[in-house]
């Protein structure tokens, strides 16, 4: 009967660092993944007038 559980126990524990390895390799993935899009390119127009008009409404 001790024999079960302690084969029991492994099994799980064994389960428990496949689903924990499986999970940072899908986690390195996605960094990977995003690191080789293209960057974000924002072409809107910013001016200091847009920044005094924060000020003005403390």
């Amino acid at each position: 009967m001790v024999i079960i559980a302690i084969v029991i126990a492994g099994l799980i524990i064994v389960a428990l660092i496949g689903s924990g390895i499986f999970w940072f390799l899908v986690q390195i993935g996605v960094i990977v993944q995003k690191a080789v899009e293209p960057p974000t390119k924002d072409f809107g127009s910013y001016s200091l007038d847009q920044g005094r008009d924060v000020d003005e409404h403390r």
